[in-house]
């Protein structure tokens, strides 16, 4: 109600529209199969393709969105523009439209049709909150630390990191690692991986500086490439993430396993790298470096030299005996992942997502603990942060892509604004505990 009782006018719902030409969508898909990888998710191209009419139906609905997003109808017009994947387009059992996005809450659309043209319009909900505050899935943990962000930082203020990671097969394991890094906040990464896997990889990257290794054609890491690393990258890095993906070839397990143990700088060690010092019992305490380990129960169990299920039966004692052993954090994966120091602190996030399981997320975890540690954390506080960044990202995937089929690259892309959502709770919890 207004002043004496008017009623104050309605705020209009905003709009995104598109018009889009069957025929020229049709063309220009079949002349470049390239644009519908881009434009399209799977289940789009499946049914597109038995319907080639929705080719065209979909770019527009994904266009109105995006339209609808710049004017600030799914939050802030600041907010980033989401990609055509991020945008999937679905249809019920009765044939209407849905939008599925990546993050934040869908539109409603509506998809008419007239001779060649498809007109798409989407509607936001007036007054569309900011989805940055909205509050995270669980609250913050206490004791949670995230590394400062001061308005006047340059990227040397958020660190260097190094990753060492891929080998013939798994050039994945090496893309996410770098990615992790860079969507938790690292200034500068340095993605480390065999030479051949380098042509690869860089095509992948962009704001990722991806750097071939010596490996003789073997697409492994050797005692050459870890020369090269030592040499060129390591004296520029403030963190090293070294494992995912590396595989266990003869020469890889002999050069990795040298290299655990002589470190110039904090290390996160994932997947293959704690394999490796299984294999070659590798003494972290001669290492020289904080080091952050990152198993899952098998991998811890091979570090044991027992089973996952006995991991599995004493999760919270195996991490802190082990971490206290020998000097290192442990973050022992899975529901409720706990992080051990070597001092006996502990935490258990309070995370169960389904979503998570599901191959790269691992290597996404590492590198973004790896940014957690360039920002200026120390390694306990780092491993919290990365692991409840990682939870957040992942339980807003599962929001919106549900429980199945969700991909380690899903989670990548939700990192920053999982982020963002917990440094305001963080915020507004201090503000509250001010007052």
């Amino acid at each position: 109600m207004g002043a004496a009782g008017v009623l104050a006018p309605a705020t209009p719902p905003a709009v995104g529209i598109d018009v889009a030409s069957v025929a020229r969508l049709r063309a220009a898909v079949e002349r470049n199969p390239g644009l519908a990888r881009r434009a399209y998710t799977a289940a789009e191209i499946t049914d597109c393709e038995r319907s080639p009419r929705r080719w065209a139906s979909r770019w527009a609905a994904k266009e109105a969105v995006r339209k609808l997003a710049g004017s600030g109808g799914l939050g802030p017009a600041r907010s980033p523009l989401p990609a055509f994947r991020d945008v999937e387009v679905a249809y019920d059992d009765h044939g209407a439209p849905r939008i599925r996005l990546l993050e934040g809450v869908p539109p409603a659309v509506s998809i008419s049709h007239e001779g060649d043209l498809v007109v798409a319009v989407a509607v936001g909900a007036p007054g569309c909150p900011d989805p940055l505050d909205q509050p995270p899935s669980l609250p913050p943990p206490e004791g949670l630390v995230l590394p400062p962000r001061s308005p006047d930082a340059h990227k040397g203020d958020f660190g260097t990191v190094a990753v060492l990671a891929g080998a013939h097969g798994f050039s994945g394991a090496a893309y996410l690692a770098g990615m992790g890094a860079a969507r938790g906040g690292a200034g500068r990464i340095r993605l480390c991986v065999p030479q051949s896997l380098f042509p690869i990889v860089a095509v992948k990257c962009t704001e990722v500086m991806a750097h071939g290794l010596p490996d003789g054609g073997s697409g492994t890491v050797g005692e050459d490439s870890v020369a090269v690393l030592e040499r060129d990258h390591l004296p520029a890095a403030d963190v090293l993430v070294a494992g995912c993906g590396l595989g266990q070839a003869p020469r890889t397990v002999t050069a990795v396993a040298a290299l655990l143990e002589r470190l110039p700088c904090p290390t996160v060690v994932d997947a293959d790298g704690l394999n490796i010092a299984a294999l070659r019992r590798v003494d972290w305490r001669h290492s020289g470096q904080p080091l952050v380990l990152t198993p899952h129960p098998a991998e811890m169990g091979r570090l044991l030299g027992t089973s996952a299920a006995e991991v599995q039966a004493d999760r919270i004692g195996v991490a802190l005996a082990y971490a206290a052993a020998h000097g290192v954090v442990v973050v022992l994966k899975g529901a409720e992942t706990v992080i051990a120091g070597p001092d006996g602190r502990l935490a258990v996030d309070g995370h169960r997502v389904v979503a998570l399981a599901s191959g790269g997320t691992g290597d996404v975890l590492a590198g973004l603990i790896g940014a957690m540690l360039a920002g200026g954390l120390e390694p306990f506080d780092a491993a919290r942060a990365g692991v409840t960044v990682h939870a957040e990202a992942g339980a807003a995937v599962e929001a919106t892509r549900g429980r199945a089929g969700a991909l380690a690259g899903d989670v990548v892309e939700a990192l920053p604004a999982a982020q963002e959502r917990l440094r305001r709770a963080l915020a507004t919890a201090a503000g509250a505990g001010g007052t």
